[in-house]
Parts: structure tokens; C-alpha cells; sequence
């Protein structure tokens, strides 16, 4: 291993400790380039070499990047530590030496793709399955919900590709909907032993006189036969939809009325996208959890503090059975300022049109992250500085943005673009002035410029600029187009830029706005789709139409965006300013 492998493979080994074992060559290459100049005449060898070193770290376990580094460079652990304090390494999971190994699960119910509100439930679970070289199981919860919340074929699909996206690594995949002979076998067992019975109450009635009362229904007191007798009517369709439910014996005593004779298995009648109308009795999640929590070999469950009653009818079924119990940890509810988050809101806008599909900016979902060009690193870096804490936490978008920037930006190609332009003609310009040359990227000056043609139309060189830089310029004001000359605008006819300097520090001087500009000739339209939904229009500079699908830029002093499709017109996606 030469010396510059060595340098890279320190750098790849501190990007991957820092973002949980994943190390990401876009953030090593900015954290290269932006600290070593010699380096940035060498930007493709040195891209090489790190995807080289990225792709063996990165089969490394998160403990054994720890060990290189702390063995070739400690003091990027160091540094780590002091300069992102709240990125500290998260609490060991408790009593993870009881159980043969860590096994956790994710269990998302497919009503629709992973939004950012689920996220943290993803990367805390990868994380620790990651730390201790676990097993993380992808167990899809679906079975039948409330009319609000049906199953979605397509999330079949779309879950595992916003796991994909967070960088999260599965080991197996399972169906609740393949396991209903499992749930049932239990249901049978539960009724023998006494812990449940079948209830044929009205709903309604039950809830005003029982479950509020804490006073017993008659259903409690059947016996085993009666109860098997009932359950049989329960699957031959005697019973008609919601006509009667299993409840588990939680106890009319429990002094919490949520707690009292839960109901684990209704009956519904809707059809199953992968099972059809082969059943027709559903457990509630809660009871399926407590059976394959322990089927599944699960030794550890993380998820949000709304499901503290759900733990509770776990634990309640895991003590009837004497079955070892996996540990329970709770994180408090994550509110965003500045999004809302509703997945049957989503589903609906989607299905009528409203929203332009799942990966509309709108539904929050990964795929709109990632259609945004927010890379997943950033999100991952703001679900783990949150930690465990079973605190409520309020936070704004602005982290992630934050965090996107930091990674993103030193590979984020600069453009001039002009929303709804004012059309100026310029005049004195120098015949010989026929392009100007602006740096591809300001803060890497070796990347060199890109140029940007100044043809003529109908015999006249137009320019657009924002219509607000116009509308706010008096007459006779000295402004520069950046990176090309200074001008002075003339109001009395059509718009006129009357040609002054080309020296920067004569606006400068003068204090003169350096505003952003696009040539009409050659001028790409650009349609860009904001965060809210609606779609900006205006034009970019020429070299725009050589962006290919999927690059992240930078429309200097504008925002930053991903390009969807090429052409005229562009369409970007908005990502942040």
C-alpha cells in the first residue's frame, strides 16, 4: 500500500465510523479535495482509489473499522469526538449477552412507502444490528387494517427500496399474511389454556359497560368447548364480519382500560392483495408480535413510545408461555416543523392525482429524498444524533439540510438560473467579448471555468435577469453579471444594460449588486418542482442541457436541486438553499 492509499484509506475509515459503518465516496472525496490542494489535479485518480478503499471498508463491521482506526489514526477518533459531541456512540444494547445473538426487527405495516417519520426506527435498528454483527429481519406487517388503512401491493416493492436507500441491510424477509395458520395455532392453544376466550358482544356495548367498568362479559365466563365451538363459527362464517373477536384475558381489573380483555384476532371479509379471501379472521398486530417476537428469535425490539400498550400485551403473552423476554426500548415522538406527515393523507392525493406519485415531495417519502438529492447519510446522521432518548422532540428540516450540504456540496456543479426573467438588451459590449467564464465550483478553483456562450438574437444581445433585480434598480444603476462585466441600466425605453467595465472591483467600488444572469440565446428551460409541489419556471445557463439524470446542483445563489430529466424543458427536483 502506497503512501497517498494509506492517507485515503485513514479518511474512509473516519467517514465510515462516522456515519455508522457506511462510508460514502462523495464525503470522502469533498473531505479529501477541501483539505489537500495538491490533490485536486488529481481528482479522477484519486476517486479511484478511494471507491477501491470504499468498497473494502465497507464489508467491515462497524467494531472493526473502529479497531483500524484506532490502530493507524486515533486522533481521528479524537477529533470526531470533540468536534461532533452530539454524534457520541449510542448506549450498548442491555443484556445483549443473554441471547445467542442480537436478532431485531423492522416491522412496517405496507400501507405506502417509508417516510422520514420512519427513519429513525430504520437506522437505530440498522445501527445496533450493524454494532453487534446481529441479524435484522424485515417483517412485514400485513395484516388486514381499518378501512383508513389498507394494504398496498405496491409497497411491497417501495419498502424495501427505502430501505435500500437509508442503507440499511436485511437479512430475511417475512410475511405476516404467509403465518395466519401460525396465529391461529396459538389462538386455539390460548382458548384451551383459559387466557382467551370469544366474544360476541357488541362492540359498543362492550366498551360502555365492561371496558370502562372493569366489570367482566358473560363471553369470559364460556367454557373451553364452548369457546372452540365459537371459534370454529368464527372461521366457517357463522359470525358475520365484526359479529365476534378473540380477547386475550389482559384482565377487567388492569387499572389502564386500554389494557383490559384486549381484543388479538376480529374478524374482516377484505379482500388480501397476496392472500385473497383465504382468511377471514386477522390478529391485531400486537398479538402477532408477541408470537413471532418469540417464533422469529427476536432479542431486542426498538420503536416509538406510542406502542408502550402493544409491549405490554407482548409481555402478557410471553408469560403465559415462559418464553424468555426480548428487550423492550422506547424512543420519544419526533415532530418536524416544517413537514407534514400523514401516509393515508399521502395515499389519497396520490390515488386522485394530486400529488404527482409516492416520490412526490409532498408524501415525504425516501423516494422523494432521494429524487430531491438528499443523500441518505444525512438523513441517517440526524435519526442517530436523536439517539434513544424517550424525550418528544421537535425538530426542523433545516438539520437535515444542513447535514445534506455538508455532504453534497463540494460535488455540486455551479449554474446560473433566472426565475421569470426580465429580457435586457445589452449595448458597447466588446465585439470581441463572446463568451464569459464563470468556476465551475467557487470553492475548488482547479476544476476550472465553464463557459458560457454570448450569441446574438435577431442582432441583439439579450440577457434575463430576475425581474425583482429590475423591478428594485433604479435607473442609471451600476450592477455587474457575475462573472462576465458591469453595466449600467438605462429605464427611459426598452430594458437596456449599457456596457461600463469589465473590472469586478469598479461594482465593487461603487457598491453595485453582482446579480445572476442567462443568455437568451441557448438558454435552457427549467421547470422546477418545489418542496410544496409547486413548479418554478425559468431558464438556465446553455451548459445545463449536458446534465444528465440524477446530478446534484447548484443554481448559484438560488438552491440546490437534482436533475430529473434532460432536455428543454430540464426538470429538477428542489432540494434545499
Amino acid at each position: 500500500m502506497d503512501e497517498l492509499e494509506f492517507e485515503i484509506r485513514k479518511v474512509v475509515l473516519g467517514n465510515a465510523v462516522k456515519y455508522e459503518g457506511k462510508p460514502n465516496v462523495k464525503s470522502v472525496m469533498g473531505a479529501l479535495l477541501g483539505s489537500r490542494a495538491d490533490l485536486r489535479s488529481r481528482a479522477s485518480e484519486v476517486k479511484e482509489i478511494v471507491s477501491k478503499v470504499v468498497n473494502e471498508i465497507e464489508k467491515l463491521t462497524l467494531e472493526a473499522q473502529r479497531s483500524e482506526l484506532r490502530d493507524i489514526a486515533p486522533e481521528l477518533l479524537e477529533q470526531e469526538a470533540k468536534s461532533e459531541p452530539e454524534s457520541k456512540e449510542l448506549p450498548e444494547l442491555p443484556n445483549a449477552s443473554m441471547w445467542p445473538k442480537v436478532v431485531m426487527r423492522l416491522a412496517p405495516f405496507p400501507s405506502g412507502p417509508l417516510h422520514i417519520g420512519n427513519a429513525r426506527m430504520v437506522v437505530l435498528n440498522d445501527y445496533y444490528v450493524k454494532r453487534y454483527d446481529g441479524e435484522l429481519i424485515l417483517v412485514f406487517d400485513d395484516t388486514i387494517g381499518s378501512d383508513e388503512k389498507q394494504v398496498e401491493t405496491e409497497a411491497f416493492d417501495m419498502i424495501p427500496e427505502g430501505l435500500e436507500y437509508l442503507g440499511a441491510k436485511w437479512h430475511r424477509t417475512v410475511y405476516k399474511s404467509d403465518r395466519l395458520d401460525i396465529f391461529y395455532k396459538y389462538a386455539v392453544d390460548l382458548l384451551k389454556k383459559g387466557e382467551a376466550y370469544v366474544c360476541d358482544c357488541d362492540a359498543g356495548l362492550w366498551r360502555k359497560e365492561h371496558k370502562i367498568k372493569g366489570k367482566p362479559c358473560s363471553c369470559s365466563l364460556l367454557s373451553v368447548d364452548e369457546n372452540l365451538s365459537r371459534w370454529e363459527m368464527m372461521l366457517d362464517g357463522t359470525y358475520p364480519e365484526k359479529g365476534a373477536a378473540v380477547r386475550l384475558k389482559t384482565g377487567m381489573d388492569n387499572p389502564d382500560p386500554a389494557m383490559r380483555d384486549h381484543v388479538i384476532l376480529r374478524i374482516s371479509e377484505t379482500e388480501h392483495p397476496r392472500v385473497g379471501t383465504r382468511y377471514r379472521v386477522w390478529p391485531l398486530l400486537e398479538y402477532s408480535w408477541g408470537i413471532d417476537d418469540h417464533e422469529l428469535g427476536v432479542s431486542h425490539i426498538i420503536r416509538g413510545k406510542d406502542l408502550v400498550k402493544e409491549g405490554k400485551i407482548e409481555q402478557h403473552i410471553w408469560s403465559i408461555y415462559g418464553w424468555q423476554h426480548p428487550e423492550l426500548l422506547y424512543y420519544g415522538r419526533l415532530k418536524f416543523q416544517d413537514a407534514t406527515l400523514s401516509k393515508s393523507k399521502s395515499r389519497r392525493e396520490v390515488l386522485d392525482g394530486t400529488y404527482s406519485g409516492w416520490d412526490d415531495p409532498r408524501t415525504w417519502s425516501m423516494q422523494s429524498l432521494a429524487k430531491r438529492g438528499i443523500d441518505s447519510q444525512a438523513v441517517r446522521k440526524v435519526m442517530l444524533d436523536l439517539g434513544l432518548s424517550t424525550v418528544d422532540i421537535s425538530i426542523s428540516m433545516k438539520a437535515l439540510y444542513s447535514e445534506n450540504r455538508k455532504l453534497r456540496d463540494a460535488d455540486a456543479p455551479r449554474l446560473f438560473f433566472v426565475e421569470s426573467p426580465t429580457w435586457l438588451e445589452l449595448s458597447g459590449v466588446p465585439s470581441e467579448t463572446t463568451y464569459a467564464e464563470a468556476p465551475v465550483h467557487p470553492d475548488f478553483p482547479d476544476r476550472g471555468v465553464r463557459t458560457i456562450p454570448l450569441g446574438m438574437v435577431d442582432d441583439t444581445l439579450l440577457v434575463g435577469i430576475q425581474k425583482k433585480d429590475y423591478d428594485r434598480f433604479k435607473n442609471d444603476t451600476l450592477f455587474r453579471l457575475k462573472d462576465f462585466a458591469n453595466f449600467k441600466l438605462l429605464k427611459e425605453k426598452s430594458p437596456v444594460g449599457q456596457f461600463h467595465s469589465q473590472d469586478v472591483n469598479d461594482v465593487r467600488t461603487a457598491g453595485g449588486p453582482i446579480i445572476q444572469w442567462v443568455p437568451k440565446k441557448g438558454a435552457v428551460g427549467a421547470e422546477i418542482t418545489m418542496i410544496d409541489g409547486q413548479i418554478t419556471t425559468g431558464f438556465a445557463e446553455p451548459s445545463a442541457s449536458k446534465l444528465k439524470p440524477g446530478t446534484f446542483l447548484q443554481f448559484e445563489r438560488w438552491g440546490f436541486g437534482c436533475v430529473v430529466e434532460s432536455g428543454t424543458p430540464m426538470k429538477v427536483a428542489f432540494a434545499h438553499k
